[in-house]
């Protein structure tokens, strides 16, 4: 039903499964650069084919709204919410048997993205990025509260408060924090013009500028992670830093990102929501990529048939 050859790919389908190298026709789960190759055809949803269209030129698509079923080559194929950015998506292809392929998912909620679902299948290949018992991340009310602290305490300080987040998808959650805060934001073109494809799409946010171009004077800066610390002082002035991301549960990650805090706000899943979404989905077969082999060795613990995907193996079953 699967093949894995440098990427999945669905042979029945004629389909690859967020392939990293140019395909006739592809599933992408979201618009990330590392999955959002320019691909011949690309099968997708409505805004993840917008956001890739601003991202990398026009592009052949094929939409598919979440839970509509479509019938691809005999097959029935549905796109299901993933939780991870705007437009994330799943797939459930249903043949002989139920295969699932999660891309990158989360289940506690966000602000942004839709929230994510689970579907019961006989094989299921999931994303395990933070497969090791000591990635569990805190209550994500608390990690706000965390960045709201921080920004008041900076502002009163006479400091420009800098919160640091992906381009897509990090930067807008931070954005939409910081404004439904109470605070005004000053983002800078990256992360501007997602927000506003974004509004197109039907997410809200409280006014917000752009920068640079405006007075900085008690507003809080939303910045992509790329810009150092030598680059925001130079253009800031006085500042301090704060960087959203789930790897700010390894020590001193802290000091080799050059930031003041580093945050665990992530839009993958801990430890705790991948074994829950297996005992969920409950399958029969559990394929893992892109993370730890240990957690499919975890999983085989908990008595699940599971494996990781080594970078070369051609065929599954």
């Amino acid at each position: 039903m699967i093949e894995y050859n440098n990427g999945l790919y669905v042979p029945d389908l004629d389909l690859w499964l967020d392939a990293r190298r140019v395909k006739d026709f592809s599933f992408v789960s979201h618009a990330h650069t590392d999955h959002a190759t320019r691909h011949r055809r690309v099968l997708a949803t409505p805004e993840t084919l917008t956001l890739l269209e601003y991202r990398r030129g026009k592009t052949q698509g094929k939409p598919a709204e979440y839970n509509q079923p479509l019938n691809i080559k005999d097959h029935q194929v549905t796109l299901f919410p993933a939780g991870h950015i705007l437009g994330s998506a799943q797939i459930l292809v249903e043949g002989e048997q139920r295969l699932v392929y999660t891309g990158d998912f989360k289940l506690r909620p966000g602000v942004c993205a839709q929230p994510a679902e689970v579907k019961s299948c006989d094989i299921l290949v999931m994303e395990c990025t933070f497969g090791l018992p000591h990635y569990l991340f805190p209550p994500r009310e608390k990690t706000k509260e965390r960045l709201i602290l921080f920004i008041k305490k900076t502002l009163s300080e006479g400091l420009t408060p800098v919160v640091l987040g992906y381009t897509l998808g990090k930067g807008q959650e931070a954005l939409k924090i910081v404004g439904d805060a109470g605070y005004k934001a000053v983002v800078h073109d990256a992360i501007y013009q997602v927000a506003r494809i974004y509004e197109k799409l039907g997410v809200e946010f409280e006014p917000y500028q752009k920068y640079p171009g405006t007075d900085l004077e008690g507003k809080v800066v939303v910045a992509p992670t790329h810009m150092n610390r030598q680059q925001l002082q130079a253009d800031l002035g006085r500042c301090r830093t704060a960087y959203l991301t789930g790897w700010g549960l390894d020590p001193d990650r802290r000091f080799a990102l050059g930031v003041d805090l580093v945050l665990p706000l992530s839009d993958h899943a801990d430890f705790n929501e991948l074994v829950e979404y297996v005992h969920q989905a409950n399958p029969r077969k559990i394929f893992t990529v892109h993370g730890f082999p240990q957690f499919a060795a975890r999983l085989r613990d908990l008595g699940f048939d599971a494996r990781h995907l080594p970078e070369k193996q051609l065929s599954l079953f």
